[in-house]
């Protein structure tokens, strides 16, 4: 499949022209109807045909033809104001055996942490160089930091991806790429960093994220080689002073799901002995 960018376009015969034209590349009916239901990830949640066919490329004669076949099949809604992502969709993301066993498996505790700590609660998982987040649990009065962080982020951005970052299997120009121009340190810095989060077994960063919240992350083990397969996480009020408490809980309930999902219980060889501002 070929990648659409802001410098490419598809012709009604199907063919994708790159740049300037001097290079074209067939693509299929079902290339093009994935780049109409892409665009969705990035754009808004209802779009008219005009929007849909300038985001994803695709001609509009073609975008109208598919959007309709789409909308037979449930997979997107035709609504007065444009076309959205159908119920289809949803049914079937919620059937993916990775992250559907995975938020089964760890929603309950993920209840109990909720109830225990009073902050937004959060699984995520890591996706290529992204943090994506399987499941939120908040308040009405945390519907601000919701509406902040989208469910795929940077790694770099959150205390999670972070974690995923320290535990996971990058390759060093991998690593660079994903952090040397965000995070503002040398590498040594870096990997000082990272260390300690694998020594301490927690990630945390304070209104780095979204002002007036700070956020502590735990790792989850998986079974096998016991590797890092998401990360929960809680946001809270910066201005609490409860850290260590909240951080005890989110071990506590890490444990329980690292457990229902054949992995270690993992715990930190020494309680933390400052928070990351």
């Amino acid at each position: 499949m070929v990648k659409i960018n802001a410098a490419s376009s598809i012709d009604e015969t199907g063919t994708v022209e790159i740049g300037s034209g001097a290079t074209t590349h067939p693509i299929s009916v079902l290339g093009k109807a994935h780049q109409l239901l892409a665009v969705f990830g990035a754009g808004p949640s209802t779009m008219g045909l005009t929007e849909l066919s300038r985001r994803s490329g695709v001609p509009k004669a073609s975008a109208h033809r598919l959007a309709m076949e789409l909308s037979s099949l449930g997979l997107l809604e035709r609504t007065p104001d444009g076309y959205q992502l159908g119920w289809r969709m949803f049914e079937l993301g919620q059937l993916v055996p990775g992250p559907a066993s995975l938020r089964s498996m760890a929603r309950p505790a993920l209840v109990d942490l909720r109830g225990a700590t009073k902050g937004v609660t959060h699984l995520a998982v890591p996706q290529g160089s992204e943090c994506v987040y399987l499941e939120r649990f908040a308040g009405r009065r945390e519907m601000r930091l919701l509406a902040s962080v989208e469910y795929r982020v940077p790694m770099h951005t959150t205390a999670s991806g972070q974690l995923f970052l320290a535990y996971g299997d990058f390759t060093p120009s991998e690593l660079d790429a994903a952090t040397m121009p965000h995070l503002g340190i040398t590498r040594r810095e870096r990997d000082l960093r990272f260390a300690a989060i694998r020594e301490r077994r927690y990630s945390d960063e304070n209104q780095r994220c979204v002002p007036g919240y700070k956020t502590i992350a735990v790792p989850v083990f998986g079974p096998a080689t016991g590797g890092v397969v998401a990360a929960i996480s809680i946001s809270m009020a910066a201005e609490r002073r409860d850290d260590q408490k909240v951080l005890h809980a989110l071990w506590s309930a890490s444990a329980d799901i690292s457990r229902g999902l054949g992995g270690p219980a993992h715990r930190p060889r020494r309680s933390p002995e400052r928070w990351a501002v």
